[in-house]
């Protein structure tokens, strides 16, 4: 036999045998989802038997988030700062982890965990038609990403606020609120994450059936009244230690009819979140 006929036969084998894979594979997958949705189905039914409705297309799943360790960085709190009053600034270390920022549109003050506050002056930077739009660019001329929680505003006055994502997902406890007085940018205060990766953290995330049912036991032991979950969308928390490092964990922030938790998407424990 010809090698050409014998190498073609041999590649057609090959790609028979591929198929075949591709459909087990394709089979498994199918398995699992249908698994998976079984054990929701089944999880939902258990609230519902004890009062509590779920809204099951409000609910999503933690998978791709990871428990993170990270440092402070001065050298990104002084690029969003000089991106912010549009002039090169240097940061002067007060002690205790607080940085002073001064320059000719205003004074920003960053603190360890992120938290920071801007007094800002009078500068045609600051005064705009639309608070909205301009806070929304100032945050991307800061290289923030950022998605807006809610605005309150008449004839240019009041507030703006902002929620900082990381790689998409909503840092929770990271807001910024931008107030304006007539059009004007007056004042900045609220939380924004500097920092850079130093450290990925291996850890099971819990499935939405098990984040259910860890919901219903932490609801049923503090004895909280919760008739319905609205929604369950992933994110994170940050928290300081006594180091310059911040941590980020993966959580659930779970919409209630009551009131709003998180969860923690590694240890299932359940904590109530502060009003916005």
């Amino acid at each position: 036999m010809e090698w050409r006929k014998v190498k073609n036969i041999i590649i057609l084998v090959l790609l028979l045998v591929n198929g075949f894979l591709l459909i087990l594979v394709g089979a498994r997958r199918g398995e699992v989802r249908r698994y998976e949705q079984a054990a929701l189905t089944r999880a939902i039914q258990v609230l519902a038997n004890n009062g509590i409705q779920v809204k099951e297309t409000g609910i999503i799943s933690a998978e791709g988030l990871s428990a993170q360790s990270m440092e402070r960085s001065a050298a990104g709190e002084e690029r969003m700062v000089c991106a912010l009053l549009g002039e090169t600034v240097s940061g002067e270390n007060r002690g205790g982890g607080l940085y002073i920022y001064q320059g000719g549109s205003g004074q920003v003050n960053f603190r360890g965990g992120g938290e920071l506050t801007a007094v800002l002056g009078e500068d045609e930077r600051w005064q705009t038609d639309d608070p909205e739009g301009h806070a929304a660019d100032l945050l991307r001329e800061m290289d923030v990403e950022a998605e807006q929680v809610r605005a309150s505003l008449s004839d240019g006055t009041g507030v703006v606020i902002f929620r900082q994502l990381w790689d998409g997902a909503p840092l929770f406890s990271c807001q910024v609120e931008f107030t304006y007085e007539g059009g004007r940018l007056t004042r900045m205060a609220g939380s924004l994450l500097t920092t850079v990766e130093t450290d990925g953290e291996e850890g099971q995330l819990l499935s939405l059936p098990t984040a259910l049912l860890r919901f219903l036991d932490e609801v049923l032991d503090s004895g909280d009244v919760c008739s319905a979950i609205l929604s369950m969308e992933p994110g994170y928390l940050t928290s300081q230690s006594f180091t310059s490092a911040v941590r980020l964990t993966p959580v659930w922030r779970v919409s209630g009819n009551t009131a709003d938790y998180y969860l923690n998407a590694v240890t299932g424990e359940l904590t109530r979140a502060p009003g916005d």
